[in-house]
């Protein structure tokens, strides 16, 4: 069911919003309690503000070791994005060792200070009050260098030092996370159109991506009202809250535009959308490489832009149009088709190792 089609590198599955076929009734209403469906089809072509001021600096940083992008560490291009869904396991350990070292730099000085002040005779036997001052001055001193210390040492612990104490365990530590990220490891295939979450213990539930309906959902924490996009499987209502595109922002038009991008992602008839984590996979892409030649696209925009500049300049008319698009007027493509056709029939037509419904 996944066969490429003749003269082109995208599969008969490949999402295409403008072909969206005959689908099943959802077995339950669509509407959510707290929840905004968000519709299919249409397309803004407006990427997230400031995920594109953090991607750019992700971009430029590993192209000074990575020119190429031939890294298995870079997780997007034009085929697939990759992410791991909510899977810990050595991650957890490396943001451990850091908390663990500046709580030592910072308390280390001041606990041995107060030890030595009982321990050692000669210091046991001065004035009550000189000790005090003494221990006093020497915390605030001491304070002072954690604070000049803590970024420059936490820095050659995540870098240097922390080679140097894992190098002999590095063939092990690299089996562990390579079984790990294959685990763990979910995408959305544009070359495809399906969507793989990993469920963990070697177990995947994999669908075609226009069965799945997406939502922004409200977190609501003490700060605050925050927003994030969710996807719920239309056939077995199996929620997804972990993926790559489900990160928690303070800004609803930010988690819209980022609905937009995989939108237009997923669909084959549309060139990528202008991310920076894409741009060095543009020219791979058909669709996209037609379009880049005939607007004459600079092929290095983001990888060779000037990020300060851009956010004072350009960067603030991106946010403007965010802000202001008429998200609401949107029109849902895929919603006509519910009902047009029978869950025995489309059974049928679905990928042989897609999920059942």
């Amino acid at each position: 069911m996944t066969e490429l089609l003749q003269g082109t590198v995208f599969s008969n599955t490949a999402f295409r919003a403008m072909e969206i076929g005959p689908l099943p009734k959802a077995p339950r209403e669509r509407s959510r309690i707290g929840e905004e469906l968000q519709p299919i089809g249409t397309y803004a072509g407006i990427i997230p503000y400031l995920g594109t001021i953090q991607d750019v600096e992700v971009l430029q940083e590993h192209e000074k070791a990575d020119p190429e992008f031939e890294s298995k560490d870079w997780w997007w291009d034009h085929q697939r994005i990759r992410f791991l869904n909510g899977k810990l396991g050595l991650k957890t350990l490396i943001l451990i060792l850091p908390i663990i070292w500046v709580f030592i730099l910072w308390l280390g000085g001041p606990a041995l200070m107060i030890w030595a002040s009982g321990e050692i005779e000669s210091m046991a036997e001065l004035p009550p009050l000189l000790m005090a001052l003494g221990i006093v001055i020497f915390t605030l001193g001491w304070f002072a260098f954690a604070i000049w210390a803590t970024p420059v040492t936490t820095n050659w612990l995540m870098s240097t030092g922390m080679g140097f104490v894992l190098k002999p365990f590095e063939k092990a530590i690299n089996k562990k996370l390579d079984d790990t990220l294959e685990d763990g490891c979910s995408e959305f295939n544009r070359t495809t159109g399906l969507v793989r979450l990993a469920l963990g213990r070697g177990r995947f539930f994999e669908a075609p991506f226009v069965e799945f309906d997406a939502y922004v959902d409200r977190v609501i924490q003490q700060s605050g009202v925050f927003y994030r996009l969710i996807f719920v499987h239309r056939y077995t209502q199996k929620s997804f809250h972990k993926t790559a595109f489900s990160t928690i922002e303070s800004s609803k038009s930010e988690v819209l535009a980022l609905w937009d991008v995989l939108q237009t992602y997923m669909d084959v008839t549309q060139p990528l959308p202008d991310v920076p984590r894409l741009e060095p996979f543009r020219h791979l892409d058909p669709v996209t490489a037609e379009h880049d030649g005939r607007i004459g696209r600079n092929p290095r925009f983001w990888r060779d832009l000037d990020l300060e500049a851009w956010k004072q300049g350009e960067g603030k008319e991106w946010l403007k149009r965010q802000m202001e698009y008429p998200w609401d007027k949107r029109k849902c493509r895929l919603t006509p088709q519910l009902g047009k056709i029978s869950m025995a029939e489309y059974r049928k037509l679905r990928p042989a190792d897609a999920w059942p419904i």
